[in-house]
């Protein structure tokens, strides 16, 4: 009976399609920067998170992307905004939130909206992508 449930499992992960991913940066130009490797599926799927205030660092994934470690607390995204918060590595505490607006008109798109890091600040950020 194990035997069946390890290959149910295993073809259920295999008949999962592969994720593409893609690069959301967000900034204000002085310093201050979250980039957001994410997957491109019906909802928001965060992959790597990373932040950096001046010199300092943290990452959702130090392994690969050297940093303090941080998580994903909880994502949002649809057509409007983008809702993030990010917590310290254990998942306790809420250190990080981005709240990001976006309109479009025309062919032209544009996204700005505010964050804040608990003990750095609070910072405008221009999240458009680059014409």
């Amino acid at each position: 009976m194990k035997r069946f449930f390890l290959f149910l499992a295993g073809l259920l992960a295999s008949a999962v399609p592969a994720m593409a991913t893609g690069e959301i940066s967000r900034g204000n130009g002085k310093g201050v920067g979250v980039d957001l490797l994410v997957g491109h599926v019906d909802v928001l799927s965060i992959s790597r998170l990373v932040v950096t205030i001046g010199e300092k660092v943290w990452s959702s994934t130090p392994e690969s992307w050297p940093g303090t470690p941080i998580a994903v607390g909880q994502a949002f995204e649809d057509d409007s905004q983008l809702v993030l918060d990010i917590t310290d590595d254990a998942v306790s505490e809420v250190i990080g939130r981005l709240r990001v607006f976006k309109a479009s008109e025309g062919e032209t798109s544009v996204a700005g909206g505010v964050f804040s890091w608990k003990g750095e600040g609070a910072y405008v950020v221009d999240c458009s992508e680059p014409e």
